[in-house]
């Protein structure tokens, strides 16, 4: 009987498929063991491409500015905020939406 290092059939730990149990242990730390100079979730993944983390939207200056001018406008209104920022008018007079007597 061979005494071996690496399992007879790969083991899945986290979705990583792992053949000993120095791979167990990196994937038990979410490393994958095929790159673990990657990191942790593959953060430091170089092979990975770049994410965006806001949209080409959000970094245009000029609308974010008007969005917010928008949302401060609606903020300070009297009346219902949630009502104004859609463009409507409260149906429903204030402290009428639940009856406590029932």
């Amino acid at each position: 009987m061979a005494i071996s290092t690496d399992y007879s059939a790969p083991v899945r730990v986290n979705g990583f498929a792992c053949r000993n149990c120095s791979e167990v242990d990196q994937a038990k730390r979410n490393i994958d063991p095929a790159n673990p100079s990657a990191g942790p979730f593959g953060i430091n993944d170089s092979g990975k491409a770049p994410t965006k983390h806001f949209s080409d939207d959000a970094r245009q200056q000029d609308l974010m500015a008007d969005l917010h001018a928008e949302q401060e406008r609606v903020r300070k209104a009297p009346g219902q905020p949630v009502a104004a920022a859609y463009g409507l008018s409260a149906s429903v007079s204030p402290g009428n939406f639940v009856n406590i007597g029932a």
